[in-house]
């Protein structure tokens, strides 16, 4: 009796008819399509953001390069220190250093102008000088970025 209940079972076992539990060979694969369809989105999104990111930061520098340049050229006006014969100015500015072991490597560099403009002030007591200045980098994409300031400082000497 025992013998025959061996052979019934391995019968079930060995047969073409009787199911295995698992996963198919076509069930594997829709699932790892569906992981990988997946993870293409995350890391395209991971990829934008840090793209995004990157932009605003060096759009951000540039701001505060162009604003610290405006400053100078206003103190340097109210103070009586600027040539008479040349009123264009640019110099060439870091906005991204690259991270640690190469320290001091500019990635990426911006120019700084400044456009001086003495303004005709015959029917006024008050003297003022225009200045306009400006900040050009380049961006990830290969693009050329500009911010502009134009402001009119008094002269106080």
């Amino acid at each position: 009796m025992r013998l025959q209940m061996i052979q019934k079972n391995l019968k079930k076992v060995f047969t073409k008819n009787h199911r295995i539990d698992g996963f198919t060979l076509t069930e594997l694969v829709v699932g790892m399509m569906i992981v990988a369809i997946a993870s293409l989105a995350i890391f395209t999104g991971v990829s934008y953001l840090q793209s995004g990111s990157h932009t605003m930061r060096l759009k951000e520098r540039a701001y505060e390069e162009l604003k610290s340049y405006t400053e100078l050229w206003k103190g340097r006006i109210a103070a009586g220190d600027i040539s008479e014969s040349d009123l264009s100015y640019s110099k060439e500015v870091c906005l991204d250093l690259k991270p640690q072991p190469n320290i001091g490597q500019c990635v990426n560099r911006a120019t700084v102008y400044a456009n001086i403009n003495i303004i005709d002030t015959e029917n006024s007591k008050a003297k003022r000088t225009g200045v306009k200045t400006r900040i050009v980098w380049e961006t990830v994409y290969g693009a050329n970025q500009e911010l502009d300031f134009y402001v009119e400082q008094m002269l106080f000497n």
